[in-house]
């Protein structure tokens, strides 16, 4: 094996017709990905398949899913345009960085040095407080939060001292892509705050109408659908609650975008907004695949929080990922054509 993960990974046989456009075809890219079962499922889904069958006909740039076998090297399985992937631990990212360095032509989705952005809570919200942004359209910051890694018994004064306001939401430190990385809970006294256990991210609950924003970047593409949240809590009421756990409101399945919602709450952020912060971020982390969760301060119109931010994340829930995504490969075979049409002009 030469690589190591908690999760296991899944490959599907070439069909004998893909193995003659392999050979005869010019023209095609070949993505090979590089995904856990259960992602493949949800992303490999037969539309965005016949979607670049399609593409074959039609442009005579055929696009090829080929599964990476992870029992055999990279240099065995290629010629790779692109590799897509969403695997953790530093063995797969070293033998994803030595192919780079072998075939710099290859485009890997994401690089690992950019992904390790996203590895904590911490480094992950990092550029969002750099960047700022201020603009007519808003503002978007992050919560007020307070990084813990040792001494629950002094959480409660680092808090006092720290200037947050109960109730706080406990995220782990760690986002690994684990169930543990993704239970959140919600603190609403100081008692109970010596209860937790470190390394963890205090953050400030910000009431937002029960409703945040998930904003899908594929590239230059930023799409956004609204999902149901935590509803706003009563920051004036009795404390005592101690901790509540609550479920991974990034997974949950109900859309908002059909419910009967007050205007104010509904409202999505202003596109222009949206289309700056995901280019900005896009910049600066360096990563193509991500979205950003977003919500908007409840009684305010232009006050937005970015509370997560998630690689390569569930494309399946965002309405016609299929031709975003294959547009976004063709973009990217384009992309890498031209420099060697110019090299064959000399």
């Amino acid at each position: 094996m030469l690589w190591s993960s908690s999760k296991q990974l899944s490959w599907r046989v070439m069909p004998k017709a893909e193995e003659e456009m392999s050979a005869s075809s010019n023209h095609k890219m070949v993505v090979g990905y590089a995904l856990t079962s259960k992602k493949v499922k949800s992303f490999l889904q037969p539309k965005l398949e016949g979607l670049a069958r399609r593409v074959l006909v039609t442009l005579k740039k055929g696009i090829m899913f080929v599964a990476i076998d992870r029992n055999k090297s990279l240099e065995e399985q290629g010629p790779f345009d692109v590799i897509l992937h969403k695997l953790s631990g530093k063995e797969w990212f070293q033998i994803l960085e030595d192919y780079k360095k072998l075939h710099p032509e290859v485009t890997v989705l994401d690089p690992p040095t950019a992904i390790q952005h996203l590895d904590n809570r911490q480094s992950m919200l990092q550029d969002v407080a750099d960047l700022n942004l201020s603009a007519s359209e808003g503002k978007v910051r992050i919560p007020k939060q307070l990084v813990v890694t040792t001494d629950p018994g002094a959480i409660p004064e680092a808090v006092a001292q720290a200037g947050l306001k109960l109730p706080l939401v406990v995220k782990p430190y760690v986002v690994d892509g684990t169930a543990k990385s993704h239970e959140l809970s919600l603190a609403y006294d100081q008692l109970s705050l010596s209860k937790l256990e470190p390394p963890l991210v205090l953050q400030e609950f910000i009431n937002h109408g029960g409703v945040l924003f998930k904003v899908y970047i594929v590239g230059d593409a930023v799409n956004v659908v609204r999902r149901f949240s935590l509803p706003d809590v009563d920051k004036r009421g009795p404390s005592g609650l101690g901790v509540i756990p609550f479920p991974r409101v990034s997974c949950a399945a109900a859309s908002a975008d059909d419910a009967d919602l007050d205007p104010c709450v509904a409202e999505l952020p202003p596109r222009i907004l949206l289309e700056r912060l995901a280019r900005e971020l896009r910049d600066r982390l360096g990563l193509q695949l991500f979205n950003i969760d977003i919500i908007r301060e409840h009684g305010t119109q232009h006050r937005y929080y970015v509370i997560d931010i998630n690689y390569f994340p569930g494309y399946g829930k965002m309405p016609g990922y299929e031709q975003i995504f294959t547009d976004f490969l063709l973009s990217l075979h384009r992309a890498a054509k031209i420099p060697e049409q110019q090299l064959a002009d000399k």
